[in-house]
C-alpha cells in the first residue's frame, strides 16, 4: 500500500520502502485515525530523488542483506534472525536488524536469490511495465526523507552516494507527513484491500516457500493463515 501511496503522490518510476510495522495488524472494519498511528509510527516526509539504476540496485542488495539469511540448504531460515543468547534458549525470535531498514522496491520486477552472498542476490529483470531496466539510467525514486536524508545507510553504505550530496538529489519533498497523505489515501479510497504487487520473489521458491512459513511461525509463534 505505501508502494501504491508514494507512486501516485510523486509519480516516480521506483519507489523505495520499507514494512510500516511487521507486527501490527488492523482488523476488518472500520479503520480509526489511531490506527495509522499504530502502523505508521514515524514522522517522515515523501522525498523524490534521482537515482542512477545501479543506486537502487546497490541500496536493495544492502537492505535484503539485512534481513535475509544466506540460505545454504532447504532447511536453513530465510530471514535473518537474532541469534539466541544460549543454546537451547526459547527467547522470542526477533530480527537480527531493525525492519525499518527492510526496503523493496515497486515499479520494477526483480528476484532475490538467497543462495547468494552479500551483493549478488538481487537480479532486476525489467521496469515494472516490461521495459528495460538499465544500469547507467537516472531514475525518479520514491522514498522515505528518513532513507532520503541518510537513514539506515541505504543511499550512502549501500549505494555508495556520499552523505552531502544527498540534498542535492532531492527533486521533490511533500510538505506534510506519509501518515497525512496514507489517511487521506484510504478515505479517498473508501474501503481498501491491501495486497502484495507481485513485483518481485524469493528465489529459489522450491527453497523459499516451505522456510517462509516455518520462520512465520518462529517469528509469531502461530501458523500463518
Amino acid at each position: 500500500m505505501i508502494h501504491l501511496l508514494q507512486l501516485e503522490i510523486t509519480n516516480a518510476d521506483i519507489s523505495l520502502a520499507a514494512p510500516l510495522s511487521y507486527d501490527t495488524e488492523i482488523n476488518k472494519g472500520d479503520v480509526f485515525v489511531s490506527d495509522m498511528f499504530n502502523l505508521y509510527k514515524y514522522e517522515n516526509m515523501l522525498y523524490t530523488m534521482k537515482l542512477s539504476g545501479k543506486e537502487v540496485k546497490d541500496a536493495l542488495e544492502m537492505s535484503y542483506n539485512l534481513w535475509t539469511n544466506q540460505m545454504k540448504s532447504a532447511d536453513d531460515h530465510l530471514l535473518l534472525f537474532r541469534k539466541q543468547r544460549r543454546e537451547g534458549a526459547t527467547d522470542r525470535a526477533s530480527f537480527q536488524n531493525f525492519s525499518f531498514n527492510f526496503d523493496s522496491a515497486a515499479g520494477i520486477i526483480y528476484t532475490v536469490d538467497v543462495t547468494k552472498p552479500k551483493g549478488e542476490k538481487i537480479t532486476i529483470i525489467s521496469m515494472a511495465d516490461g521495459t528495460p531496466f538499465s544500469m547507467d539510467k537516472m531514475y525518479k525514486v520514491a522514498l522515505n526523507s528518513y532513507r532520503g536524508n541518510g537513514g539506515g545507510e541505504l543511499l550512502t553504505k549501500g549505494a555508495g552516494i556520499p552523505q552531502d550530496e544527498l540534498k542535492g538529489r532531492i527533486l521533490f519533498s511533500t510538505d506534510k507527513d506519509l501518515r497525512y497523505y496514507l489517511m487521506q489515501y484510504i478515505e479517498k479510497k473508501g474501503v481498501i484491500e491491501p495486497h502484495a504487487l507481485g513485483q518481485w520473489k524469493f528465489i529459489p521458491e522450491e527453497w523459499v516457500e516451505p522456510a517462509a512459513k516455518r520462520d512465520y511461525e518462529y517469528l509469531f509463534g502461530k501458523v500463518e493463515k
